[in-house]
């Protein structure tokens, strides 16, 4: 398939970024275009301007400031989970970033990139021939839902890795524009709204993800399933964090709705409390009730949570055995 056709800029600056952005609503940003390249090729993605933000310094690097750990947005996946600091501290996120994709997509994509990638759905992820079936779907520019058979609204699927084992760390995000930079929590990055994912200003831009110090004070994990070990999305993936010192825990989930859920109900009732066996089946009986589970891929409502049962059951059990050492 071939890329349709697109002016293409490499700006020095975020400001030169933002500006074009500014200019021109049809404009895209790529990172590292391992998401935003196939859906131009399936036309569901059709920018007028590419601005390669590759080209832009500074915004590759991970470090330690004031306790925190910063990482710039352009930081390849791989970079990530090979660094010794995240490995050490945040090995949640080193899980994360080592399930995405394959090697190439690992050494190619960027941290900023994977956060800000576009929602799925069976009805969105397919080529121009076999959308020509039937009318677009609302988030391909059509007026259907056909998840939910609804007119202009969209059920699509968040089914990112790296957001919600970056959610269980308080993680926090940092918004540049020509009219200055904002940080806001990850959390409220997401927008909730299948056809339009992110919480984005116009000509804002996603520069560094930090890492509040009170997260490296714990256990951090990330689990995965999917059809294969590499390459393929997450049907369900979970982040979890568990304090050393005392007995919080946050728990998040990808693929399952239409942004990364932090379960905040699930931790309300796991805050504090011993793990019994009977706690623990109530705690796993509770998870699906976090989320809208709707049929977005080929795998059902009932079978995704099942799924978020058995990674969120044998993660607690983990976090329990860590904390008993």
């Amino acid at each position: 398939m071939r890329l349709p056709g697109f002016e293409y800029v490499e700006p020095k600056s975020v400001q030169e970024a933002s500006s074009i952005l500014l200019d021109d609503p049809g404009a895209k940003i790529l990172a590292g275009g391992t998401d935003l390249l196939v859906n131009m090729k399936h036309r569901v993605e059709v920018p007028s301007v590419i601005v390669n933000i590759k080209r832009i310094s500074n915004l590759n690097f991970i470090e330690r400031k004031n306790g925190a750990i910063r990482i710039g947005a352009l930081t390849s996946l791989k970079h990530i989970y090979k660094n010794p600091l995240v490995g050490e501290k945040l090995p949640g996120l080193s899980l994360a970033a080592s399930s995405v994709g394959s090697y190439h997509h690992q050494s190619a994509g960027t941290i900023g990139g994977n956060i800000c990638q576009q929602n799925r759905c069976k009805y969105f992820n397919q080529s121009r021939w076999w959308r020509s079936s039937r009318p677009l779907c609302f988030k391909a520019g059509g007026e259907t839902c056909y998840v939910m058979d609804k007119k202009e609204i969209c059920h699509s699927s968040y089914c990112g890795d790296v957001a919600p084992a970056l959610l269980v760390l308080n993680g926090k995000v940092v918004l540049e524009s020509q009219g200055g930079s904002r940080q806001i929590s990850l959390e409220s990055l997401f927008s909730g709204d299948g056809k339009a994912p992110l919480n984005l200003q116009r000509g804002e831009i996603l520069t560094e993800i930090i890492i509040p110090e009170e997260a490296l004070d714990g256990f951090s994990t990330y689990v995965k399933f999917a059809n294969r070990e590499s390459i393929d999305f997450p049907i369900v993936g979970m982040g979890l964090w568990a304090s050393r010192e005392k007995k919080g825990v946050r728990v998040s989930f990808t693929g399952v709705d239409r942004r990364p859920v932090r379960a905040k109900s699930l931790e309300g009732y796991l805050a504090a409390k011993d793990l019994s066996d009977e706690r623990l089946e109530q705690a796993i009986r509770l998870a699906s009730k976090e989320v809208t589970l709707v049929k977005t891929s080929i795998y059902s409502p009932p079978y995704k949570k099942k799924i978020m049962e058995r990674l969120l059951k044998s993660t607690l059990k983990e976090a329990a055995r860590r904390g008993r050492r």
